[in-house]
């Protein structure tokens, strides 16, 4: 009796389904004890029925891939719940009952849609569709996005303008020295439009509102360029107007497009990077160094455009040596005009013209947040901790000014002597790793916490704003258009709004491109085709490093301008023909 009921085919399903149940309601996805959820119940049993026992060679990376989600879910559901706690416990609540139910249940919702999805990804072939005339396609996709982001720019006209941006308009100005804390280049790249436009005007609002166009004009000449080399490739038409599509009519584009910041144009500069990768795959048996001038110089724009951008190349720089090792003689000398350049620009270039740098502090961020953290749940230091933490920052200043989602509460404090640090780094590197070991859970705690937004997706942040800030320079919205269609438009900037509030979603494109590397893989059965998606891992490292905001967009922005793209490389064929035959 019991091993019929064991070998029944039905009962897994259901059972697991009730743990799926069980855990939605308890995490407040579903509503419990109502007949919607009931009826939800019945279709999670349905879909369990007929998917959860199917059998294929990716069984096992599947479940990996849904045990790994299914506990970013839980863990950051706790984390972000108790960020602002000083007493409650995240490991203490990690390890519960109830969050074996959740894994229980979270695990076989993921398992059963990736186990649906995958294997029909991996194997489905996209029938040839004649392509539109290809030497239109730029012009016509670069027309439909200027035109689909021309109503941001009547909105908010001149512009989306924040803290960040008026201080670059300053350096423009001359009001303040020029610094690289923000880009050089993009002060440059905002420079020579606004003194055309004051040039034109002397009307500070028509130069401000020239950089946007400007920048509106660049970003969808990227966009454009980017669905044209999907159509040298020959991918299918609906692919090619869905990836227009989201760069036309996907809210942040347009917001981002008239917003003055160095992140916006960076992230072009990424998608220009991985397109100019997949190029490098494409001639990996062929590669002379005639041909990459391209190359080199995207690389050097992307790298001049952020700063911490030169990190995620170093890593890029190593994967491309072991990924065409049989081609050194081209790549390293590639490789050494971009790091050469670099260097001495940032080096004797911007000593000979005075341009300040950067502190310590904007990559220590971290660390900060860790020490913060302990104090703020009221850690006991020695007497000899107490007094470099003083010196660096008072520790009662340190308690009270500590925000879980943002280090600037900290470095930024009027109390904050960066001097100190920069004096003695040996000191409070050795008193960070000292204090990390010895309060081991609050220490990693504080790390999950500081990076929550970059793999945890129920993070609610804000991912953009829709005015001036507040300044002495003379800048000022000066739209025709009625506040409360402002107001209306202004929601699209939010996660607030069903589906549209998951385009602003950090996390789900982390995981989406994550999927989508692993799909190409099993389709290319090559791991080479990982290299294209080296620059978004490199980035999104940097953030899990070194970030300064627990789930800030704009950081992580490049992930989005490269995401069709990316999506589309497991199906991306090299002029016609695919990179690897798939099985």
């Amino acid at each position: 009796m019991l091993d019929k009921i064991m070998n029944n085919k039905y009962l897994i399903p259901i059972i697991l389904s009730l743990f799926t149940y069980i855990s939605l309601c308890f995490q407040d996805v579903l509503p419990a004890n109502n007949i919607f959820s009931l009826l939800v119940l019945v279709l999670i049993i349905y879909f369990y029925k007929n998917n959860i026992l199917k059998k294929s060679e990716y069984n096992r990376d599947i479940l990996i891939f849904s045990l790994f989600f299914a506990v970013i879910l839980i863990a950051g559901r706790i984390l972000y719940n108790f960020r602002y706690s000083a007493t409650d416990s995240f490991w203490n609540e990690l390890f519960t009952i109830k969050n074996i139910i959740y894994l229980i249940g979270n695990t076989s919702l993921i398992y059963t849609i990736l186990v649906t999805v995958i294997p029909k990804l991996v194997n489905i072939k996209f029938k040839d569709k004649k392509v539109f005339k290809k030497k239109y396609i730029f012009l016509w996709s670069l027309l439909i996005i200027f035109i689909c982001w021309l109503p941001y720019f009547i909105v908010y006209y001149p512009g989306i303008i924040t803290g960040d941006s008026i201080d670059e308009l300053n350096m423009v100005l001359g009001n303040r020295a020029v610094s690289d804390h923000h880009a050089v280049i993009h002060f440059i790249f905002m420079y020579i439009p606004y003194k055309i436009g004051y040039f034109i005007s002397e009307n500070v609002n028509f130069s401000v509102g020239l950089i946007s166009l400007v920048q509106m004009l660049v970003m969808a000449s990227i966009f454009a360029y980017s669905v044209f080399f999907l159509a040298k490739r020959n991918v299918n038409k609906y692919l090619l107007i869905a990836t227009l599509l989201f760069y036309a009519i996907v809210p942040m584009f347009g917001f981002y497009s008239i917003t003055m910041w160095k992140d916006i144009i960076f992230s072009g500069m990424v998608l220009l990077l991985v397109l100019e990768l997949i190029k490098l795959l494409e001639k990996k048996n062929d590669i002379s160094f005639k041909n990459f001038y391209s190359f080199i110089i995207i690389s050097l724009l992307t790298i001049f455009f952020r700063n911490n951008a030169i990190y995620m190349y170093f890593i890029l720089a190593l994967v491309t040596l072991i990924v065409f090792r049989k081609k050194l003689k081209v790549i390293v000398p590639m490789l050494i005009i971009v790091f050469a350049v670099f260097f001495v620009v940032k080096g004797p270039i911007y000593n000979y013209f005075g341009i300040q740098t950067s502190k310590s502090s904007e990559y220590i961020a971290i660390p900060l947040q860790q020490i913060g953290r302990m104090a703020y749940k009221g850690v006991e230091f020695t007497k000899g901790e107490e007094e470099l933490i003083n010196k660096l920052i008072p520790l009662d200043t340190l308690r009270e000014s500590y925000n879980a989602e943002i280090v600037d509460s900290i470095k930024f404090n009027y109390n904050y002597n960066a001097e100190a640090f920069e004096e003695n780094k040996i000191e409070y590197l050795k008193l960070w790793i000292s204090l990390c070991f010895k309060h081991f859970g609050i220490a990693t705690e504080a790390y999950l916490t500081s990076t929550l937004g970059y793999y945890y997706p129920n993070v609610d942040y804000w991912v953009t704003t829709a005015k001036i800030d507040e300044n002495d320079i003379g800048v000022h919205t000066s739209s025709f258009v009625p506040d409360n269609i402002r107001n209306e438009i202004t929601k699209l900037g939010t996660r607030t709004l069903p589906i549209i509030g998951n385009t602003w979603c950090i996390a789900l494109a982390f995981w989406l491109i994550l999927l989508s590397a692993y799909i190409a893989v099993k389709r290319y059965r090559k791991k080479s085709i990982l290299y294209v998606y080296v620059p978004i891992f490199g980035i999104w490292l940097t953030m899990m490093v070194a970030t300064p905001v627990f789930a800030e967009f704009r950081y992580i922005f490049s992930a989005f301008t490269c995401l069709p793209i990316l999506l589309i490389v497991p199906f991306l064929k090299k002029r016609g023909v695919s990179y690897e035959k798939v099985k």
